[in-house]
């Protein structure tokens, strides 16, 4: 498809003078009245198309029929014609087709955008929902086994200091004691997590556990201070993590009821007092230290695969400042696996927009197989699209030679908008009506409308872990419009075929904005498979297993 884009400039002229090449060069006369171009209305429901078809003055053909989307249009002996559709919430191109005896086609593509125009800063309840099976979890605890090994606990454990205390109610005085943890090391871990009622089963076997730390005191109102190390062959913690949603922090994690037990525990602590060593025991020292550890490391990274952003996030994207807003509001865990939701505010930096295009929407399936399943809600990339718009960035003009032109003029006159296809359900996107003006040395020469659909796909990132939206091929209609006298000697085919390189760059900054989705993302050395993309009660549903 790109390759025939760049020979196209060369051979647009040839096939405009050939009347043997690309579509009917008698076609009926169609002309379609309502509804106009780029029309938004606040509901769905039964939409009126009209409009008048005549013969072809150069061949007189009869026209036999008119069909809007597939629908039988009435069509009077004047050559009026009316036809009512089903409109469904949120973007859908009305076709329209006039056919004659001879078997000549016209035909006209137009948008209509169906639902509440809300403003961008409005939340969107329920943006995200992802479900997990146990075999997901069972994966992310071994991802989690491996990164615990190389994870710097030193910066993590430090804001617990002093770990153990004691004599110190009223600061440091003639008797206290104070142990400081300066690192937590470990040569190996098998982490499991195992979904409950309520939580995560979380068990971890850590070998070779290594504290190394210090003491400070006092005895008889002498201080002193002294290195110490308490170490074990092997530690198995076990409890339950307990995961709440914590507003715009992402979630709160804690280990509920720990329970440690020490195999050969060795404790170093060469000259400190006796007196101090029975003050702080530092034989349930690392019984004290490895459920914190567990919680700083398990926390952020559960926090990342369940979508939390912990906080408000500000991204540059395409010179824009992205601010994102991400608030869990429900989470839930059985024996089956667990289920998260997401509510989410994306609005663009110094950009006013006039609002995008809300559709309501319902609960999606929600089952996971071995893997995982999310649910993107449209409305969430419908409201990125729609302050996109306001921003100016995806109105182009650019060099392009047709021969009879030598640039193309694009502007947006609809928010692009992601909706399911009536036909089969699928995710897409609709660029309705964009109005292009082709140019020959500044001056217009020919205007056409343009609707292009793409396919909206959900694939793993580079990185193998994470998931990122991207956009397939767009298939593209165009309309000449009669604004301005067609100098272009080219058909409606033609000039689809001579955007098609504007477009590339249109869909270059959709998908840089739509990659920008706050997602959850696998820990490393999680990849995924399998994966596939439908969609479900205005919901994108990305399903995958994991590796």
């Amino acid at each position: 498809m790109r390759n025939f884009v760049i020979a196209t400039s060369l051979g647009l002229l040839a096939t405009a003078c050939n009347p043997d090449i690309g579509e009917d060069r008698d076609p009926p006369v169609l002309k379609v009245v309502t509804p106009q171009r780029s029309l938004i209305r606040d509901h769905a429901g039964t939409l009126v198309v009209s409009g008048t078809v005549a013969p072809n003055p150069s061949t007189l053909a009869q026209v036999k029929k008119v069909t809007v989307n597939n629908v039988p249009a009435m069509l009077a002996a004047d050559g009026t014609f009316t036809a009512s559709i089903e409109l469904q919430p949120g973007a859908t191109l009305i076709e329209t087709v006039a056919t004659d005896s001879d078997g000549s086609k016209a035909d006209d593509t137009r948008s209509v955008e169906a639902g509440d125009l809300r403003t961008p800063t409005s939340p969107i309840n329920a943006a995200l929902t992802m479900a997990l099976s146990t075999n997901a979890f069972s994966k992310i605890a071994g991802a989690a086994s491996t990164l615990i090994k190389s994870t710097d606990f030193k910066p993590l454990l430090g804001a617990f200091n002093p770990v153990m205390h004691s004599g110190d109610d009223n600061g440091e005085d003639c008797l206290f004691a104070r142990a400081y943890v300066d690192d937590f090391k470990l040569t190996n871990a098998v982490i499991t997590l195992t979904p409950v009622a309520g939580g995560l089963a979380f068990s971890a076997k850590l070998d070779n556990v290594d504290v190394p730390g210090h003491v400070r005191y006092a005895v008889a109102c002498a201080s002193g201070q002294n290195t110490i190390r308490v170490q074990a062959s092997s530690v198995l913690l076990s409890g339950t993590l307990l995961i709440t949603p914590d507003g715009m922090n992402g979630f709160q994690t804690e280990l509920d009821k720990p329970v440690v037990q020490l195999q050969n525990l060795n404790i170093s602590a060469s000259g400190i007092p006796g007196t101090i060593l029975d003050l702080i025991p530092l034989d349930s020292l690392i019984a004290k230290v490895a459920p914190l550890a567990a919680k700083m490391f398990m926390g952020p990274m559960v926090n990342k695969a369940l979508g939390g952003l912990a906080g408000p996030k500000e991204l540059m994207v395409l010179g824009k400042t992205l601010v994102l807003q991400v608030s869990p509001s429900a989470i839930a865990f059985d024996p089956q696996g667990g289920l998260v939701t997401l509510d989410t505010s994306i609005f663009i930096k110094d950009t006013t927009s006039k609002g995008y295009i809300f559709t309501d929407n319902g609960m999606p399936a929600m089952d996971p197989g071995p893997g995982l399943v999310l649910g993107i809600a449209d409305d969430l990339a419908n409201n990125m699209l729609a302050q996109l718009i306001a921003t100016g960035l995806l109105d182009i003009t650019m060099p392009k030679d047709g021969g009879t032109f030598d640039a193309t003029k694009i502007t947006m006159t609809s928010p692009p908008m992601v909706s399911a296809d009536p036909a089969d359900g699928k995710m897409r996107l609709i660029l309705p009506d964009m109005t292009t003006t082709f140019l020959q040395q500044g001056a217009p020469v020919g205007k056409a409308a343009i609707n292009a659909t793409l396919e909206l796909k959900i694939t793993p990132s580079a990185t193998g872990y994470g998931i990122s939206v991207d956009l397939g091929a767009p298939t593209i209609k165009a309309d000449v419009l009669d604004d301005i006298p067609n100098q272009t000697l080219l058909t409606d085919s033609d000039l689809a075929k001579a955007v098609e390189l504007g477009l590339d760059n249109q869909i270059k900054t959709i998908s840089a904005l739509l990659g920008s989705i706050p997602l959850p993302a696998m820990p490393g050395g999680i990849t995924l498979k399998d994966t596939s993309i439908t969609s479900d009660d205005g919901y994108v549903m990305f399903k995958a297993t994991l590796e």
